[in-house]
């Protein structure tokens, strides 16, 4: 088979982040794609407007071009005009493509729009890869997006917030979605509830494939030295707390989790939280560290590369993603489950279909921070339910989120959509 991949940003993980475990998922499926003999080919811009990037990765052919999408906000209305020569330079490369099986898109609106936009011409089935949600994207206010930022509230006290509403480009973003959609023969998303929120928004049912994320379960797996690794992180707790993730809070939750923290420590002695993580937000996490009393009880540590994150899921006695909004799967927590560590999650989006309650960890309701509290001082005094959940965790992802597993589901996507 040959395989054309369309993608905004590509390369090694040296290039684009080690510590990018969504997009460590990509490469690796792309891998193992080419180690099963297929011809896979991306399509995708330089890395950076100085920086070409990679022209092969592990047997998979890299077609650069230029200029790569700049997503930063503040370069409005610069970063409009590079999009829309992004766009048409996206084209014109892959018109330039022939001989090819299928076209794959990986993710980005603004590329499946330019592909969108071209379909007539192709003579190769599109199928396009939804990581995220988008629904939601689109209902944000300028509020839940900007809202701790300081230069957001200085333009919101003289009368401009709809500076930042215009910024957000809604409009233009819900437009690449609608082509998407009307477009592409297939839209793979990775858990049923985010394929739902596609069709309320106007996707056709019969679009609709599932191809959820997978992992290496020989690296995220029960390395049994939990104290070696204790040690080698520094941490000195009996027992651990783990949250791995942006550290963002209308998004990710970490306020709920620090809020949770005064009870759980008041009734689980010699108990500390590690955080690993970065983001936008860190500051505002810090502050409310000293505000609730608890920062003798929890270790930032910072982002990690991809490789650190089964030693330091391996070291904890109990994860925690207390995500707010529509997690649309949640890489990290069949991580923690492939570790056979249990897990802890909000009922947020895909979360209850990934981990089931009470078998494989605890649901808590989103926003609750007493519940998620109580959830985690249960497994934390029970050693033997803690096992048991962790176990079965495992047993979950390797019938489930395996490459192996999710790779055969691909091909049959194609084959699927080829035949047609």
């Amino acid at each position: 088979m040959k395989l054309c991949v369309v993608a905004y940003k590509f390369g090694t993980e040296e290039e684009i982040g080690k510590h990018l475990g969504t997009y460590h998922y990509f490469i690796e499926i792309l891998r193992k794609l080419v180690k099963q003999g297929h011809e896979v080919k991306v399509i995708a811009p330089w890395l950076t407007p100085f920086k070409k990037g990679s022209t092969n990765v592990d047997g998979i052919k890299v077609v650069r071009y230029y200029p790569p999408m700049v997503n930063k906000l503040w370069l409005f209305p610069l970063n409009r005009i590079i999009r829309l020569l992004y766009i048409k330079a996206t084209q014109k490369k892959v018109l330039q493509q022939k001989d090819v099986d299928a076209i794959m898109i990986w993710q980005a609106r603004e590329t499946g729009y330019a592909v969108s936009q071209i379909k007539e011409k192709l003579s190769a089935p599109v199928i396009f890869r939804q990581i995220t949600t988008w629904k939601w994207h689109f209902e944000r206010s300028a509020d839940e997006v900007f809202g701790e930022k300081v230069i957001y509230k200085i333009f919101k006290s003289v009368g401009l917030k709809q500076l930042f509403e215009v910024l957000l480009d809604k409009k233009n973003h819900k437009k690449f979605a609608d082509e998407i959609y009307k477009k592409c023969d297939k839209v793979a998303f990775v858990s049923q509830i985010a394929a739902d929120e596609a069709i309320q928004m106007g996707l056709s049912p019969n679009k609709v494939e599932i191809l959820p994320v997978s992992i290496e379960t020989d690296i995220f797996r029960p390395l049994d030295k939990k104290q070696e690794l204790r040690s080698n992180f520094n941490i000195k707790s009996d027992k651990v707390i783990l949250f791995i993730g942006r550290i963002n809070f209308a998004e990710k939750g970490i306020g709920v989790l620090l809020e949770a923290m005064p009870k759980v420590i008041s009734q689980i002695n010699n108990v500390s939280l590690v955080i690993v993580g970065g983001g936008g937000e860190s500051e505002r996490m810090s502050t409310m560290i000293d505000k609730l009393n608890i920062k003798d009880q929890v270790q930032l540590a910072g982002k990690q590369p991809f490789e650190k994150l089964a030693e330091y899921i391996n070291a904890c006695d109990v994860m925690v993603i207390p995500s707010i909004w529509m997690e649309t799967f949640g890489q990290v927590t069949i991580e923690a489950m492939a570790c056979g560590v249990p897990v802890v999650t909000s009922d947020a989006g895909a979360s209850p279909s990934i981990n089931i309650d009470g078998q494989t960890g605890i649901i808590v309701p989103t926003k609750n921070s007493q519940k998620l509290a109580e959830a985690i001082i249960t497994i934390l005094n029970n050693p033997e339910l803690a096992d048991k959940l962790g176990q079965t965790a495992r047993s979950r992802v390797e019938q489930n989120y395996t490459y192996n597993v999710v790779v055969n589901k691909l091909l049959k996507i194609i084959n699927n959509v080829t035949a047609k």
